[in-house]
C-alpha cells in the first residue's frame, strides 16, 4: 500500500464506509513531501524529498581529529566546548600586546591569512562546504595549529561556511 510506502503511520477504519468518508483528508498526507532533516536525511529521505531547482542537502561528516601533538585550546576538550580561561579572563578592556607576545600574535595572523587564501581558492561552484573544511582543517594541521571553530561551543567543523 501506498500509505506504508511513503511511511505514513498505520490508520484501521471500522469499515469501507468510514474509509471512504476520511479519504480526501487521508489523500492529503499522501501527497505531503517529507521534511527534510539534514543531518539524519536518509537515502530513502533524499528521493521521497519534493526538492525545487538543481541543489542538495549534503552529508554531514562528523568531526575531524587533530594529532594529540597539536596544541589545544581548552574548550577542544570540553564536552560542550566552552572555553573556561576565555570567560575567566574577560574583562570587556582591549588587551595591549607587547614584545614576545607580539610576535606570537604576528606569526598566528601570518598562518590564519595562509590558510584563508588556500580556503578562497578552493570556493567555486560544486564546492561542497566539507570539502572547504577539509582542506581548511588540513592546511591548519600542516601548520601545526588547531583550527580554533573545531569544538568551540560544540561546532563541529574547522570552517563555519
Amino acid at each position: 500500500p501506498k500509505c506504508r510506502e511513503i511511511g505514513l503511520p498505520a490508520t484501521y477504519y471500522c469499515e469501507q464506509t468510514c474509509f471512504q468518508k476520511s479519504w480526501k483528508e487521508h489523500k492529503k498526507e499522501h501527497k505531503k513531501a517529507p521534511e527534510a532533516s539534514i543531518p539524519t536525511m536518509s537515502a530513502e529521505s533524499m528521493v521521497m524529498f519534493n526538492f525545487t531547482g538543481n541543489l542538495r542537502p549534503g552529508k554531514i561528516t562528523p568531526m575531524r581529529m587533530v594529532p594529540e601533538s597539536i596544541a589545544r585550546p581548552d574548550y577542544a576538550n570540553h564536552p560542550q566546548g566552552v572555553s573556561l580561561a576565555e570567560q575567566a579572563a574577560y574583562s570587556g578592556k582591549t588587551v595591549r600586546l607587547r614584545g614576545n607576545d607580539l610576535v606570537k600574535m604576528r606569526k598566528v595572523c601570518r598562518l590564519a591569512r595562509e590558510v584563508l587564501d588556500i580556503a578562497c581558492a578552493a570556493v567555486r561552484p560544486g564546492v561542497t562546504g566539507d570539502e572547504i573544511d577539509r582542506i581548511v582543517h588540513e592546511a591548519c594541521i600542516e601548520r601545526k595549529s588547531y583550527p580554533s571553530p573545531l569544538n568551540y561551543y560544540g561546532f563541529p567543523k574547522s570552517l563555519c561556511t
